[in-house]
């Protein structure tokens, strides 16, 4: 593994300024907006999106592998009390990494650079103090971030599979007041993307399509065309799930596999996880 890492941390606030120019094709910075979108914690509660959905706007049944039970994708929409998804990194080109020491995770953009919820500058410098290695399919490891003024807040990181072989992600989930961890599916590509919602209720097949490319694409780099083509995207139970398939490359040749989509508690208000479904 090369002893720096190139990464790029993909919070919730950069998603809300990169919809236009992932919807326009291109990933990259120089046509990022400011803004934010997606639904806020009230919103979220009026839009029938919590313990008890709202009626699905799409009556196609999704068929979840079993060892999906009782993950963030089979779960109701977490309460605020539960935490929130602060940020998702990419460690571009580091390849088939099974693990990544604490030293290494503490430097890593989204980590290092921490931010607390709704806070879009840095007001505060923390230090992250994490627990040990994280593995691979090998669950969350816990981190302490402690500010220089005062404040400290308890978080988790996982180590995850993205939609590109060569760039595994980490997730990191700031734990609330219950304390729940993030239960994810073990060995499943997952990745993140904000729609350009006020609510869960009003996202949009289009909204979906952008979704998909935007974790997908994600993957791969913030620069140059997108590579992910979305298709087929679906809204189901009223915004808590979505479905899609999605066109990217893959070990030299392009594949289409379809993703599924989960909508979870984030920094501002709430986003959806994406994961791969299995081929069969």
């Amino acid at each position: 593994m090369p002893t720096e890492l190139r990464t790029r941390a993909i919070s919730r606030g950069t998603f809300l300024r990169s919809g236009l120019a992932l919807a326009g094709g291109v990933l990259g910075a120089t046509a990022l907006g400011s803004g934010p979108l997606g639904a806020t914690d009230a919103e979220a509660a009026t839009s029938g999106a919590g313990a008890s959905a709202a009626p699905a706007k799409a009556a196609s049944p999704v068929q979840l592998p079993t060892s999906w039970k009782s993950t963030a994708f089979t779960a109701p929409l977490p309460s605020t009390h539960d935490g929130y998804i602060s940020s998702w990194t990419a460690l571009y080109g580091a390849g088939p990494l099974t693990s990544l020491s604490a030293k290494k995770v503490a430097q890593a953009d989204g980590i290092s650079n921490f931010l607390p919820y709704g806070e879009y500058e840095q007001k505060e410098r923390f230090t992250p103090h994490v627990a040990g290695t994280v593995r691979l399919d090998g669950g969350p490891v816990r981190i302490r971030f402690v500010g220089n003024k005062g404040r400290k807040f308890t978080a988790e990181v996982h180590l995850l599979r993205s939609a590109d072989p060569k760039s595994p992600a980490l997730l990191l989930h700031v734990l609330g007041k219950s304390a729940t961890s993030l239960v994810l599916p073990k060995g499943t590509p997952i990745v993140w993307g904000t729609p350009p919602a006020a609510s869960l209720s009003k996202v949009t097949t289009a909204d979906v399509r952008e979704v998909l490319e935007q974790g997908v694409g994600f993957s791969f780099g913030e620069d140059g065309p997108n590579p992910a083509h979305a298709s087929g995207a679906t809204v189901l139970d009223g915004g808590r799930h979505i479905v899609g398939s999605v066109r990217f490359p893959t070990h030299g040749t392009r594949v289409t596999r379809r993703w599924f989509g989960a909508a979870v508690r984030a920094d501002g208000g709430w986003t959806y996880l994406v994961a791969e479904l299995p081929k069969s």
